[in-house]
């Protein structure tokens, strides 16, 4: 039975998020049918669509999600810190070009805080904690100018405290170093609302990793690679510091794309790409890496599209690779780290052991994250 959830008011120019909230805040029923789930099954926050409606929320092993409604699709969900003073809760940030951001407890199925985008800035659909805690980066877009934006928002109000240049155009996801500064990948891809995920501008992209003074927003340093075709966009760091980027192909001819890497490398100060040895891509690669994170001292990435995961050592070595339908969103906490396909998830607990299948009621979205 759908329930109602208190909300706050939006009190945005945007009109399509409220009317949209009148979906009200559900939470789908449990399913019966399952038998008790092991003590430690996943537990992981994530977004999925169920017809024409997005929702973000919890899924567990034998149970059909529970969410809430969200106005559009979502893309990254970012667990918050925890505290003995407030419930849980996680970030849900609108796929790009996205208009609105969530904070919400995700144990008890609440919606905390709705915040609708300002004016003329739309979310690139990730965001990364300050090293305070107290406050957020976000990926955005001036709509006017197509500049690539960092914002710094309060955690618990969601507004915009200030901003500076990514960089680059469209700026996907962005990572907090250790050393306190922020590395972007600028995707080169610029998408506006007027014209939705039409990409803009395929024959100019300039793709980048840039690194920012997260106090003046002064850029200190750029990483490109030589083909300006391949967009740079999900990030995860290895424990030795070596940062793996996923890659997305976007050459004109299928053959380019074909032969595009997946994955590309940053280990101290040289970005580049980890190549395929003739004949090691396969049959089904076209050039589109979904999600990256590393487990086990290697780097793990998806391909939707054609089905698989593939992994690297953190050096670009030994190749591995696993089938799997729709493969998608992937997450790591500890030894543990888990895939979602479009009808299955797969959860790796150690190193070389096989993994543990679960079926999914509905397939998860772009991104996920363990409990």
């Amino acid at each position: 039975m759908a329930t109602e959830a208190t909300r706050s008011q939006p009190g945005s120019r945007r009109t399509f998020l409220g009317h949209a909230l009148a979906l009200g805040l559900a939470g789908t029923s449990l399913s019966t049918h399952a038998a008790a789930a092991r003590a430690d099954a996943p537990r992981v926050l994530t977004a999925w669509m169920r017809g024409e409606q997005s929702w973000a929320g919890v899924w567990t092993p034998g149970q059909t999600p529970r969410g809430i409604a969200l106005p559009a699709r979502a893309h990254q969900l970012l667990v918050l810190p925890a505290s003995r003073q407030l419930p849980p809760q996680a970030l849900v940030l609108a796929r790009r070009p996205g208009e609105y951001l969530l904070r919400m407890d995700p144990l008890r199925n609440q919606a905390l805080q709705w915040h609708t985008m300002e004016d003329d800035r739309y979310l690139g659909g990730h965001a990364a904690l300050s090293a305070s805690g107290r406050t957020f980066f976000t990926t955005e877009t001036d709509g006017d100018t197509g500049q690539g934006l960092i914002a710094e928002r309060d955690l618990h109000t969601l507004e915009k405290l200030r901003e500076f240049p990514s960089g680059g155009i469209g700026p996907h996801a962005l990572l907090l170093e250790p050393t306190g500064t922020l590395i972007v990948a600028n995707g080169g891809i610029l998408n506006l609302p007027e014209t939705g995920r039409r990409k803009l501008n395929i024959g100019r992209m300039d793709s980048n990793l840039t690194r920012l003074d997260v106090h003046s927003g002064q850029v200190l340093t750029q990483y490109r690679l030589d083909d300006h075709y391949l967009s740079l966009r999900h990030l995860a760091f290895a424990p030795d510091g070596t940062l793996g980027i996923a890659l997305q192909a976007e050459h004109p001819a299928p053959s380019d794309r074909h032969r595009a890497p997946a994955l590309a490398l940053l280990p101290g100060d040289t970005l580049r790409s980890v190549d395929w040895k003739p004949g090691e891509a396969p049959t089904a690669w076209d050039g589109y890496a979904g999600d990256v994170c590393c487990a086990d001292n290697r780097f793990w990435v998806s391909a939707p599209h054609a089905g698989w995961l593939a992994s690297w050592s953190t050096h670009g070595e030994a190749l591995r690779t696993q089938p799997l339908a729709g493969a998608g969103a992937l997450a790591a906490q500890g030894e543990r780290w888990l895939a979602g396909g479009e009808d299955a998830a797969l959860l790796y607990r150690e190193a070389r052991a096989l993994p543990q299948p679960y079926r999914l009621p509905v397939g998860w979205d772009n991104h996920a994250t363990l409990l």
